[in-house]
């Protein structure tokens, strides 16, 4: 019995995103105003927090894309508002955009500081969680946006004013 309830949900599609409206609405909103690929945006929350605004890491990052509150402060979002999706969304886009920025548009150079901090080298490490964290990224972004052939080689504007 227990074997034909798994075959079921197996079989069954997923479920739908309780936020998907709210989550779409701000990754439009950001992406007039900071130029980083709402496909990107998508992937990266996917990554992060699987579409949870209430997420919140072993170290203390919180919400949609997984924002430290300190970080979350240099980018001028109050911590305590990490957990509204919106609010999150923006954090998380202000700081991608500045690390765009800091690595000339290179996607993968921004992962990796994303994943592992600003001080990271640019390369993706041999070993660790980044290397997958990268891979994934990219696979959704992919998924999401089917105009890219090869992620690795897009590159993207990031505005003169952003820092983390």
């Amino acid at each position: 019995m227990l074997t034909l309830a798994l075959s079921l949900l197996a079989a069954s599609p997923p479920a739908p995103v309780l936020w998907q409206a709210e989550i779409s609405a701000a990754i439009v909103d950001v992406a007039d105003v900071w130029p980083v690929p709402p496909a990107l945006v998508r992937a990266v929350i996917r990554q992060e927090s699987a579409n949870n605004p209430r997420a919140v890491s072993p170290v203390g990052a919180r919400g949609l894309m997984q924002v430290m509150p300190a970080t979350a402060a240099k980018v001028g979002v109050p911590a305590d508002e990490l957990f509204v999706p919106s609010r999150n969304i923006l954090a998380g886009v202000r700081l991608l955009a500045a690390l765009l920025k800091h690595y000339r548009g290179d996607v993968v150079s921004a992962l990796v500081a994303y994943n592992s901090g600003p001080k990271a080298p640019a390369a993706v490490p041999a070993n660790g969680e980044t290397p997958e964290y990268v891979a994934r990224i990219l696979g959704y972004w992919r998924e999401y946006d089917t105009s890219i052939a090869k992620p690795r080689a897009r590159r993207v504007s990031a505005p003169v004013s952003a820092t983390p």
